[in-house]
């Protein structure tokens, strides 16, 4: 989660913020992942690669 800069410099007071930037982190790490994994099997030969799917 180092890389998302909202959390490194979370200077929030209330515990519901905090916990939604974390829980929102997660998700789009989460999906990160499945979209790598799924990238390969399920491009057409077709499609350009792109290198923004970090």
């Amino acid at each position: 989660m180092n890389g998302f800069g909202k959390l490194r410099r979370c200077t929030e007071k209330h515990s519901r913020v905090v916990d939604f930037y974390l829980y929102l982190s997660a998700a789009i790490v989460t999906l990160r992942m499945l979209i790598r994994r799924a990238t390969p099997l399920y491009r057409w030969d077709d499609r350009p690669t792109t290198k923004r799917l970090k």
